[in-house]
């Protein structure tokens, strides 16, 4: 009866929840933030949320940095040798790691403080769309390729290109294949998911809602890049909300996002002779900036063809 109503009051074009009478033209993404309505949204519950999403990376990081230290101290003391730091592996599991469970604490709030299915932060027909998953992968790391062979062939390309990886590099990518998607997708969930949905709630406008979010993901990603790179990631969000929204569903912008992380991964490793993971400071000037508007034209135009032609459009649950 709950789902039915909900159903009759978004094709008559209202706001759940929102002011009585208030209502507003339907339009692209609607559908897909309106799944909010589904469960309790009262304040505590976001609080709630709120109070599992810094606490669970936080209980993580404090838990698998205890394990890692005595890992790494024990055979060092043993051997009668100094504390050698923790290196680029456990780094990269420390860091998205803490970042996955920001995931783990958006879906048990979703699920378990805001009684909705978890899976209703992703898509309306509550289905994980593996195409699209592949599709945003797919395309993004051919965008990203193609980029990389304009930047070698004008010699852009720093350190030594594709150098011979050693045995700590291609094992750190193996970490990476596993934790990377796990970060990628945490990050979509809790930015064009859970926060997209819960402005939605507040905020009559999608151009709002999208500018907002854009905001907050500009913010949270300062303390890895600097304050220069703010632009860069306000239109990385722009994209991501412009793709998500458009196909009312997440799938597409979790490929895109982990197949953006895990080349960073690669290139990083792949250009230099020692492990790491990229912290490179990004100087964005107008040549960036045009190259990432026109990748971003490129990756919305390719996925929605791609989209159209490999997936049936599934009615929403």
């Amino acid at each position: 009866m709950a789902e039915a109503s909900l159903g009759s009051t978004l094709h008559a074009g209202s706001v759940p929840g929102g002011p009585a009478g208030l209502f507003r033209q339907r339009g692209p993404g609607w559908d897909f933030i309106d799944l909010a309505a589904l469960g309790d949204n009262r304040l505590r519950c976001y609080l709630i949320g709120l109070l599992r999403i810094v606490l669970y990376p936080l209980g993580f990081a404090l838990i698998a940095g205890v394990a890692i230290g005595i890992a790494i101290a024990i055979p060092a003391a043993l051997a009668h040798r100094p504390f050698p730091g923790i290196g680029p592996i456990p780094t990269l599991v420390l860091q998205f790691g803490s970042i996955a469970m920001v995931g783990v604490a958006v879906l048990r709030t979703v699920a378990r403080t805001h009684h909705r299915p978890c899976l209703s932060v992703v898509a309306p027909d509550l289905l994980l769309d593996w195409r699209r998953l592949a599709i945003g992968l797919a395309v993004e790391l051919a965008l990203k390729l193609l980029l990389l062979l304009f930047a070698a062939a004008a010699g852009q390309v720093p350190g030594t290109p594709f150098a011979a990886m050693t045995a700590e590099q291609v094992a750190l990518l193996g970490v990476a294949l596993f934790l990377v998607p796990l970060q990628a997708a945490s990050e979509e969930i809790l930015f064009r998911g859970y926060l997209t949905q819960a402005l939605g709630r507040i905020l009559p406008s999608r151009c709002l809602i999208v500018a907002a979010i854009a905001l907050l993901f500009g913010l949270l990603h300062l303390n890895n890049y600097g304050p220069v790179t703010l632009p860069y990631f306000l239109v990385l969000s722009l994209l991501y909300s412009l793709v998500s929204l458009r196909d009312g569903r997440l799938e597409l912008a979790i490929g895109g996002h982990a197949a953006m992380n895990l080349f960073a991964v690669w290139l990083a490793n792949a250009v230099s002779g020692e492990p790491g993971i990229p912290h490179a400071a990004l100087t964005l000037n107008g040549a960036m900036l045009a190259i990432l508007l026109i990748h971003g034209a490129l990756f919305y135009a390719l996925t929605r063809l791609l989209v159209r032609h490999f997936c049936h459009r599934r009615p929403a649950a």
